[in-house]
């Protein structure tokens, strides 16, 4: 387990002082698939570096494991991130080594068993989908392969935990969903801890059980993934959610309802139960569902029209459908 406890970390200059975090709090349990969003410029490349030991907090604890990491001499600080490993927005390969070599390298740093290092470079290309590519050099790679790379490097010495710092970044969509497709089915076969950072909210809704926001180095949200789609609390995250949802734009200077149906009521005709019952009109404006994790979202935003509105609307909500108005 991993616990943040009062992390600040401020930058001083002759001319004045930055606050890069701010009084972070943070359980990260085993097992977990963490995701951590925001803004560029919110912290979280910071605070990942934080975790992993790069950066040392201006003050509060990183503590792993039970262990206090900033206490600890630089040896068994360097022991220690054998269980931390890291994967990069650029991948970071050494471009005169081969696939193969890029990943023994790994291998070769913790004088892991010699006899034993051909083989666990093969089980990883394996796992990873690039056996058949092990003697290639990194120029001859695309984008999705070199990261492919990157994280057949990381898991390697079977670490406890894998940062991912904007992984996808640089990736198309598809390539990126397949890079997310692989760190599941990592997860899956080795109960690796991921936290994964990232500006791009809609990679960790098909990724992560649980999600932290970031604004100005503060923690702003921490909600389980399903909870912070259905009812995102700061205007940060809901910004965010409405361009996953690629809301229209002629809807922006408009009066409307948002509805988000629960996966459980998505097929549900509650909608109509409501026309009738208080015999409203209903105009639909847009209408999108969205798959977080395993379950799906609805989004629907209407404008009702009648006499009956606010009734209607307590329906709704009697009804588990989240409403929100937009002037």
């Amino acid at each position: 387990m991993i616990t943040l406890s009062h992390i600040n970390k401020i930058y001083e200059s002759k001319e004045e002082s930055f606050c890069a975090l701010s009084d972070i709090n943070l359980d990260i349990h085993d097992q977990e698939i963490l995701g951590i969003v925001g803004l560029s410029g919110a912290g979280k490349s910071t605070l990942v570096r934080c975790i992993n030991g790069l950066i040392k907090p201006t003050s509060g604890d990183v503590i792993i494991d039970g262990v206090k990491i900033h206490d600890l001499k630089q040896e068994d600080l360097n022991r220690m991130r054998y269980d931390i490993s890291m994967i990069f927005q650029h991948f970071n390969l050494v471009s005169n080594l081969t696939v193969y070599q890029n990943i023994k390298l790994a291998l070769n740093i913790k004088k892991y068993d010699k006899n034993l290092r051909d083989q666990k470079v093969d089980e990883v290309l394996k796992l990873v989908g690039l056996f058949d590519k092990k003697n290639r050099y990194p120029k001859a790679l695309s984008g999705g392969e070199k990261q492919r790379v990157g994280i057949a490097r990381a898991i390697v010495n079977h670490p406890k935990y894998l940062l991912c710092d904007e992984a996808t970044s640089a990736l198309d969509q598809k390539t990126s969903y397949d890079i997310v497709n692989l760190l599941k089915e990592i997860h899956q076969k080795t109960n690796i801890s991921i936290i994964f950072i990232t500006h791009q909210i809609e990679i960790v809704k098909d990724l992560c059980e649980r999600v932290v926001v970031m604004d100005k180095g503060k923690i702003i949200e921490d909600r389980p993934t399903k909870d912070l789609f259905i009812n995102p609390h700061m205007d940060i995250t809901k910004s965010l959610i409405k361009q996953v949802i690629d809301e229209p734009t002629h809807l922006k200077n408009k009066q409307y309802l948002e509805l988000v149906y629960h996966h459980e009521h998505v097929d549900d005709t509650i909608l109509s139960h409501m026309i009738k019952k208080y015999d409203i009109d209903v105009n639909i404006l847009f209408a999108k569902t969205l798959t977080v994790g395993n379950q799906t979202i609805g989004y629907l935003y209407v404008e009702l029209i009648g006499d009956n509105k606010s009734k209607a609307i307590k329906y709704l909500v009697s009804n588990e459908i989240e409403v929100r108005e937009y002037a």
